[in-house]
């Protein structure tokens, strides 16, 4: 909840000492930074390196559905595994097989001569999004079993900062590697960024939390099923008009940006003639952007009084990815890279605060798991129909960020049309947060 003017801060400074000599914090903010940073500069690389490798955007795209299909598909799987299993274990494995995975695909591109076949690198794709569907619920639920409930707040906070940074860290890593131009060396890094993750994490203490439903009591003794509880979750969401009408435009957002920008980006950059470095330099614009987002947002108070100003920041960001393709100078497309990342955050960020805020506890987990499976729904579709379009020359790559983006515009620009976003404020629990 976001502090109110009148109230005091329950932060001390005292408490963020304490965490930066909490060397078991320590090492969760450096192990998951390090995997941020790994993430970031690898999937630059694997984008570049399959463009340059098949010199086809088709090909390109293929690699990024398979890699977003397992996501989807075991997500929800990953989920009950972290409420299962240790989550440090998940992490310290994961990040280790994505280590041994990258190894193994250095190897093989020396045998190979630098130019494997598609099909090992859609393996490989395949197999890291298996990974992240287990990895990301775990990731994302460790800081309470990490430290104290008295630090949990500035704890997620400083997590959150630390990889919204390395968010910024790997397209720059990844733009220095690409200036080598020894695919198996840029490769080898990132598998040794992810072994030092992985070391690091292994260094954790997770704290035994305590779980108000014991195993002999009748919640946990009774078989729920999960498709079950997606459907309640589907009926809650359906229920309340502002959570679908989220749902429904994070599903359509993603259908129009995912694609054009993560296929769209290198295909441009390719076309003007520039290096795999400037690819870096626009991915770690985008980055610098979420960040200061993210800042705005805070010392905005989460646009409480202002929620209405999100369907202007959200046709702004449209507006920009219209841009992109028609600069020609890299560090105006940069610009408007940043830009778009700051129009991200303060969209994003505000609507998951007020989520948090207006649906109940034993509802939020169903809540937010069918927004998220809702909103990656598109995402292969978007690459898959995004690398069709630029791979037959249906559409030019500006035509393509041209359309997506006024049409992203305009769909923010509809939220008006709604009462129950013009009347997003009125909200009784969001009123008193």
């Amino acid at each position: 909840m976001i502090p109110v003017p009148g109230e005091p801060d329950v932060v001390s400074t005292d408490t963020v000492f304490r965490l930066w000599t909490d060397r078991n914090f320590l090492s969760l903010m450096i192990g998951t930074g390090l995997s941020a940073l790994g993430d970031g500069a690898y999937f630059i690389v694997l984008g570049w390196f399959v463009l340059n490798v098949t010199g086809s955007e088709f090909a390109l795209g293929t690699t990024l559905t398979f890699a977003s299909i397992p996501r989807i598909v075991f997500m929800l799987l990953g989920g009950a595994a972290a409420d299962r299993i240790d989550r440090k274990h998940i992490l310290v494995l994961s990040l280790l097989i994505r280590a041994l995975i990258l190894a193994g695909f250095v190897v093989l591109l020396i045998f190979l001569n630098g130019k494997p076949p598609i099909a090992i690198i859609d393996t490989m794709a395949v197999l890291f999004g298996i990974i992240d569907a287990f990895f990301y619920p775990a990731s994302g639920s460790i800081v309470p079993s990490a430290v104290p409930a008295s630090s949990l707040a500035k704890a997620n906070s400083l997590v959150q900062t630390g990889q919204q940074l390395s968010m910024v860290l790997g397209p720059l890593l990844a733009a220095g590697l690409l200036l080598i131009h020894v695919y198996q060396d840029m490769f080898m890094v990132i598998a040794v960024v992810f072994a030092l993750s992985s070391a690091m994490l292994s260094r954790l203490r997770l704290r035994r939390q305590s779980d108000p439903a014991s195993p002999d009591s009748p919640e946990i003794v009774e078989s729920v099923s999960v498709w079950r509880d997606i459907a309640q979750g589907v009926q809650y969401v359906w229920s309340v008009r502002i959570l679908l009408i989220v749902m429904m435009i994070s599903l359509v957002i993603n259908l129009l940006f995912m694609g054009p920008i993560n296929i769209g980006i290198p295909v441009l950059i390719k076309s003007f003639g520039w290096t795999g470095g400037t690819y870096g330099m626009y991915e770690a614009g985008f980055g610098l952007g979420t960040v200061f987002g993210g800042l705005v947002v805070f010392v905005m108070r989460g646009f409480r009084g202002r929620f209405l100003w999100l369907g202007v920041l959200g046709s702004i960001m449209g507006m920009a990815m219209t841009g992109i393709g028609f600069v020609h100078v890299a560090w105006a497309g940069i610009g408007l890279m940043v830009i778009m990342g700051v129009a991200v955050s303060v969209v994003n960020i505000p609507f998951l605060i007020y989520i948090q805020t207006i649906v109940p506890a034993n509802k939020l987990g169903r809540t937010m798991s069918v927004l998220t499976l809702m909103s990656m729904g598109l995402v292969p579709v978007s690459y898959t129909v995004s690398s069709f379009l630029l791979e037959r020359n249906q559409i030019p790559v500006r035509g393509l960020l041209l359309i997506c983006g006024l049409a992203i515009a305009v769909l923010f620009a509809t939220l008006y049309v709604y009462r129950d976003f013009r009347q997003v404020e009125s909200h009784p629990l969001w009123k008193v947060g």
